[in-house]
């Protein structure tokens, strides 16, 4: 069986889909993912096979524009804020009105041209290799055409905390079809229209599904590999606190967080030792470092989390996903819009603490870091909620399913409550045989 994934240019979406893709070519079935040129080595790296065919806006450019939007319309009685970087070069502004706006003629125009060309590069694609099922990440719904035209099955797999359809700001993102890329095919498509659902949300925070049918999927935390150092971290006597400040973190709002400083000096003056994971651009911005903390360059968190007593991030949806399956106490310095709507759904279990991580408030960075560290509750939260998690089907046992959705064309609410509850789709059992039929 033939399996296409479409991916965009944001590693984080594609990351959470790994575990799945491995899980279809271990069962011994043919795996592609179509992505951006951007994505090539990191498709790479995951030992699967990359198609660079998909195109999009630049992903960083847009974040650091969405920033800038916001700065420059946010009234200066709301909190200080850090300035935003040059959306398209990335440099420090001095001032919000440093920015010519009269760039973004030609950026929209590019843009367009990207989406555009990449709609029209999947389907021709599809047409050629002829996939079985699509699975598409949020932002690469030429997935979700390519079903539609080939008449295969579309799945449409969130990273957490995202669900079908989105009212919420910074949330409905490609909520409809705004440059006409299904219309050109003479479909009309919304995410409204979206049947199926890979989500791994704890089931205490379930985002809005719509009509989907939600697949539930245990979450295996993939950030990457590297080589072990066995001695990586041994025990401590007292706290250990792991700070994570990714790239795009760093790419949209610049290496001068003061969140960033205020929550390594605090956690290192209530810890035993900081585990700071982070681009070496970003701690080299913040000079000398309290003699504590310990700077680990981009290090998966698999290896690091299971020691820790605290993760502190800046409220992607990877980092969240990754501390609940690792039963860690989280406080969540949200930069996006988004972050801070994750912390509203996770917040009243218990495990998470969320602040918005733009505005300075070091009184409550402070308050924060030392609540979630030494209030016991969020500890036993934390794990009650891993053990919640843990306890979803497997990457293997979803891929099963899927390839019956791709045999027998649907999935009903059953065949789900099968799988979840161990017993499987009550369907034709699916073997090496039944599979060369399809």
């Amino acid at each position: 069986m033939r399996i296409l994934f479409t991916v965009s240019n944001w590693a984080g979406h594609y990351m959470c889909m790994v575990p799945l893709a491995w899980a279809f070519r271990a069962a011994g079935h043919e795996v592609r993912v179509a992505c951006p040129p951007q994505q090539v080595s990191g498709v790479q790296a995951t030992g699967l096979m990359p198609v660079s065919m998909l195109d999009s806006a630049d992903m960083m450019e847009s974040a650091r524009l969405a920033y800038w939007s916001l700065a420059i319309n946010t009234p200066p009685q709301s909190g200080e804020m850090p300035l935003p970087l040059h959306p398209f070069t990335g440099e420090a502004l001095g001032s919000v009105r440093d920015f010519d706006t009269g760039m973004l003629s030609d950026f929209w125009k590019r843009s367009i041209a990207a989406v555009q060309r990449s709609f029209d590069n999947a389907v021709d694609y599809a047409a050629s290799w002829r996939p079985d099922l699509v699975v598409y990440d949020i932002m690469a719904v030429e997935g979700a055409l390519v079903g539609i035209l080939n008449d295969v099955p579309s799945v449409f797999f969130g990273p957490g905390f995202i669900g079908t359809v989105e009212t919420e700001p910074g949330l409905n993102m490609m909520a409809g079809d705004p440059l006409s890329c299904f219309e050109k095919y003479g479909v009309q498509w919304t995410r409204r229209d979206i049947k199926y659902a890979v989500d791994p949300s704890p089931d205490v925070a379930i985002p809005p599904m719509g009509d989907a049918l939600r697949i539930p999927i245990r979450y295996h935390p993939f950030n990457g590999s590297q080589d072990v150092d066995p001695w990586l971290l041994g025990p401590v006597k007292g706290k250990r606190v792991c700070v994570v400040w990714g790239n795009s973190a760093t790419g949209v709002f610049g290496e001068r967080l003061p969140a960033l400083r205020q929550a390594v000096e605090t956690a290192a003056q209530l810890a035993t030792e900081v585990v700071l994971t982070a681009a070496l651009s970003e701690v080299d911005a913040m000079g000398t470092l309290p003699p504590n903390v310990r700077v680990l360059r981009n290090c998966p968190l698999e290896l690091i989390l299971p020691d820790c007593d605290l993760l502190i991030h800046h409220g992607s949806a990877n980092c969240l996903m990754n501390g609940i399956a690792m039963g860690v106490p989280q406080l969540s310095l949200a930069l996006n819009f988004d972050g801070q709507i994750y912390g509203r759904r996770l917040d009243p279990q218990g495990a998470t603490k969320t602040l918005p991580g733009l505005l300075i408030d070091r009184d409550a960075i402070d308050k924060a870091i030392g609540e979630v560290l030494f209030d016991h509750r969020y500890r036993r939260r934390a794990v009650e909620l891993s053990e919640s998690v843990g306890a979803a089907p497997t990457a293997a046992q979803v891929a099963d399913l899927l390839v019956t959705l791709a045999r027998e064309g649907e999935l009903t609410a059953s065949d789900v409550a099968g799988l979840v509850t161990g017993r499987g789709p009550q369907r034709k059992e699916i073997t090496q045989d039944t599979v060369s039929e399809v």
